[in-house]
């Protein structure tokens, strides 16, 4: 039986910003090559928007445990001493979102305290950095979530399920 898909703001932002994305360099192209002219702005937003798109996927991968991880090594432990495994590279990968969560929000901080401005837009860079920290975070969350859960069903010897990325190809 097939899993039921669920809500994801995560995924129904990285597929909005991706669709305007594409509307906006559409335009862009439209107004330069059959105008004459183009809008100024449209390279520098159409680059922002990427990244968002970029880093809303990532916290998408996260929060569906289908991130990327090196499996090789795994291949010839047993299911639940490969979900032990899993568990502790996942705590690794959630002190490393928190260093960079915690260290990006100090990073926006200061350049709120000091801005750097956007060359055509002219908006505090801040807001566009703030990705970065936003999507560390979250990716910290749900993959907090995800470890609890797996070793939730260790403890009370569940059945383990490891997400292979090998196999979602």
């Amino acid at each position: 039986m097939e899993k039921k898909k669920r809500f994801s703001i995560e995924g129904y932002l990285a597929a909005c910003l991706l669709f305007s994305l594409t509307i906006l360099l559409a335009v862009q192209i439209f107004m330069r090559f059959v105008l004459g002219t183009g809008l100024s702005w449209s390279e520098e937003l159409s680059r922002y928007m990427f990244v968002w798109s970029i880093y809303f996927g990532c916290i998408l991968a996260a929060k569906e445990d289908k991130h990327i991880r090196v499996t090789a090594q795994l291949m010839f432990l047993s299911e639940r001493t490969k979900a032990w495994f899993v568990s502790i590279s996942d705590i690794i990968w959630v002190a490393f979102n928190a260093l960079v969560a915690y260290f990006g929000f100090t990073y926006i901080l200061s350049m709120f305290e000091y801005p750097f401005y956007s060359q055509t837009m002219g908006f505090n860079l801040a807001w566009i950095y703030a990705v970065v920290p936003i999507s560390y975070a979250m990716m910290c969350i749900h993959v907090v979530v995800l470890i609890y859960k797996r070793v939730k069903n260790l403890l009370t010897h569940k059945k383990v399920d490891i997400v292979d990325s090998r196999l979602n190809m």
